[in-house]
């Protein structure tokens, strides 16, 4: 609650419901009486301008501003875009961005790409955060999608293209060797039981 008019409300209704009186709700909401008991001065042409930016709004909800401001100029209202605007931020009418939803697909087919064994299908994250004076940190994650092991977790203030291409080959790298390791581990020890038992 910032404006004047919000508050005002907002004592209106601790008074109507009984909370409190009018001069408490004043003061824990820090609004002077003598602005709470002012009448409103605008005018009689604003309002009906105003309702009609709300209405128009509400019936057309995908229409920013502009298209709000270009069918009351076609009703004949003379009004500036700014005004419009105003009154819409206001009233929290405000378009939301549609967000469609990203599907991860495969390299030749449109069907989701599902982790079939280990190493498989990697997954890639960013997070944000921000220590205590406020400087930005990212931070990129790589999981295995099959073992849901956390194969990397690289923190910079900031994460290039570059940074992302290295710390996957480096992953790559990494367990690519684990697996050669441990194959020839297995090898080594069979060997060795064959040898033991002739």
């Amino acid at each position: 609650m910032v404006s004047p008019s919000t508050k005002r409300r907002a004592v209106s209704l601790v008074v109507d419901d009984g909370f409190g009186t009018t001069s408490n709700a004043c003061r824990a909401l820090g609004l002077c009486r003598s602005s709470y008991y002012r009448e409103s001065t605008i005018s009689s042409e604003r309002r009906v301008l105003h309702d009609k930016i709300v209405n128009l709004s509400q019936e057309h909800r995908r229409f920013g501003y502009r298209r709000v401001a270009a069918l009351l100029h076609r009703s004949g209202c003379d009004v500036n875009i700014k005004c419009v605007q105003r009154v819409r931020r206001k009233e929290g009418l405000q378009v939301c961005r549609k967000q469609h939803k990203l599907r991860r697909v495969g390299i030749s087919t449109a069907q989701r790409q599902q982790a079939d064994h280990a190493n498989h299908v990697w997954s890639w994250d960013f997070v944000s955060d921000q220590t205590e004076n406020g400087t930005g940190l990212r931070m990129l994650t790589l999981i295995d999608e099959y073992t849901r092991e956390c194969l990397a977790i690289h923190l910079d203030w900031s994460i290039r293209a570059v940074d992302v291409i290295t710390v996957v080959e480096t992953a790559w790298n990494v367990t690519v060797f684990l697996n050669t390791s441990t194959v020839a581990k297995d090898r080594n020890s069979l060997s060795m039981l064959t040898n033991n038992q002739t």
